[in-house]
């Protein structure tokens, strides 16, 4: 069994990589491997690994830009990095019958707010066509889940802190258990799916928010 982990080099791909060796072969990629803003890499990175049985589409996310400020070509890369070249892998790396492909998404998805407006309407559009290859996939038995992560420690969320002029002892103040989770226990839910060979969970949006969120 195979594992293709993309951004699986730092953060929560780190940690997913980490938890997956144990029970399969994995390959995480960094930008050196697959530029996801480039459609390029993107399918010469496909060309290379074809069939995976698990697919981990992970990767870092745009800047938090004011809506005035976000160029065209701020649209056109970032369209690129969180929507058309996950679409492209998915359709064209062919993960095996009975496999799995998660998403690493964010929880702005279910609750956006007037920060990170790039990522936010990217991933929302991305999580909806997510949803429908669900169903789309259904007869090869692959598992569509989408998890997305509130606040998790990691370089991402302590600079976006760090830009917003907030202590990280502040932040913490305001999360449950006055604590900041980390990006190991993402791993270890994915490492839980795969080795227990859960198929039940498909076309599910898992949040990891520690419960921050105001949605139902």
């Amino acid at each position: 069994m195979k594992a293709v982990i993309l951004g699986g080099t730092s953060g929560i791909g780190r940690e997913i990589n980490k938890k997956l060796k144990g029970i399969c072969r994995t390959y995480a990629t960094g930008r050196k491997e697959v530029d996801t803003s480039s459609l390029r890499s993107v399918n010469n990175f496909i060309t290379k690994n074809k069939g995976p049985d698990i697919l981990v589409l992970n990767t870092g996310g745009p800047p938090d830009l004011d809506f005035e400020k976000i160029s065209d070509d701020d649209w056109m890369k970032y369209f690129n990095q969180l929507f058309l070249s996950f679409s492209k892998i998915i359709k064209d790396i062919n993960v095996k019958k009975n496999g799995y492909i998660f998403l690493i998404s964010s929880f702005i998805i279910k609750q956006p707010g007037t920060e990170l407006l790039l990522s936010s309407s990217l991933r929302s559009g991305f999580t909806t066509l997510f949803k429908s290859l669900s169903k789309i996939y259904k007869k090869k038995n692959i598992s569509f889940i989408n998890i997305a992560p509130g606040p998790i420690k990691t370089k991402r969320l302590l600079n976006l802190i760090k830009k917003d002029k907030i202590s990280l002892k502040k932040f913490e103040k305001g999360m449950p258990g006055k604590k900041i989770p980390e990006p190991k226990e993402i791993g270890l839910f994915v490492q839980f799916v795969v080795k227990n060979k859960i198929k039940s969970l498909n076309g599910v949006t898992i949040p990891f928010d520690c419960g921050i969120s105001e949605y139902l």
